[in-house]
């Protein structure tokens, strides 16, 4: 057994890890590479003769808050690779409030055991995008692909952090910096082409943005938002199914979503749209 930095080298099988804890991940070793490029953290592996069979990334944000994610493939539990893993990146959580995700009652032992406490959680839900869905517009408002708009990123940046943050949570969504949203654009598997910009004459107003993965087939949604003076029109609606239209053009035949459990709205907008719940994780935070 071996607790060690992550390498290049490593990606693939660190996606694959995720991919088999969490079956609904839309995941690559390019999204994993554009995740540890777009914020700072130490990351580990847990490897066993010479397979990587554990993943611990941390994610150190501008605004000083801490996320991590700790992950054994279930045929390597109780054997102390979570904690040997948990150790290597316990230095990055000492005095300061730190949040993760588990995935199911070991998780939420394994946090629970080191201080952690649940403060909500997030239910993700899935879509079979076999038919074209009927894009639901808004009369007096057009879409547009998030392609169209890259030469415009400090007015959208702008309006996608407006949208943000005030989306229900149960803890404060931190504001996304500047620099940090360009690099989400830029790398990984966010789609430029499939990401739909509500737009009133020439302002952004609402978005889907999604990350997909056209080789699989699958895709996972970052944001459905509206700026909170145009809320209540039907414009979240009217960007999330053009998305999901754009989707299917590419082939994509599902879509993954998630949401805080405190977010009514959204929620009633996804279940009407036809996704399903696929499973329930905890957030806890120490």
């Amino acid at each position: 057994m071996t607790v060690r930095p992550v390498r290049d080298s490593d990606l693939e099988a660190v996606a694959a890890v995720v991919k088999a804890i969490d079956a609904t991940a839309v995941m690559t070793a390019a999204s994993v590479s554009a995740q540890l490029a777009g914020l700072p953290g130490e990351r580990f592996v847990a490897e066993v003769d010479g397979e990587v069979v554990g993943w611990a990334p941390v994610y150190l944000r501008s605004d000083g808050a801490v996320s991590f994610w700790i992950g054994v493939l279930p045929a390597f539990r109780r054997t102390g690779l979570g904690g040997a893993l948990f150790s290597a990146v316990s230095s990055q959580l000492d005095g300061v409030r730190s949040r993760a995700y588990a995935h199911d009652e070991d998780g939420g032992r394994f946090l629970a055991a080191r201080g952690y406490a649940p403060i909500g959680q997030l239910r993700l839900a899935t879509l079979d995008l076999d038919v074209e869905p009927r894009v639901a517009t808004v009369p007096g408002f057009r879409v547009v692909p998030l392609a169209v708009l890259l030469d415009r990123l400090p007015e959208v940046h702008r309006a996608y952090s407006a949208a943000r943050a005030d989306v229900p949570s149960a803890h404060e969504v931190s504001p996304l910096p500047y620099e940090e949203f360009v690099a989400e654009l830029e790398g990984g598997l966010l789609d430029h082409d499939a990401s739909a910009v509500v737009l009133e004459a020439d302002e952004p107003v609402a978005f889907s943005i999604v990350h997909t993965d056209r080789e699989s087939g699958r895709a996972d949604t970052d944001l459905t938002g509206t700026l909170a003076a145009y809320r209540g029109r039907g414009l979240a609606r009217f960007a999330k199914t053009d998305s999901l239209r754009r989707l299917h053009a590419l082939g994509v035949r599902t879509v993954v979503t998630a949401n805080d459990d405190s977010n009514a709205p959204m929620l009633a907008l996804n279940r009407s749209l036809g996704f399903r719940e696929a499973a329930v994780l905890t957030r806890y935070a120490r």
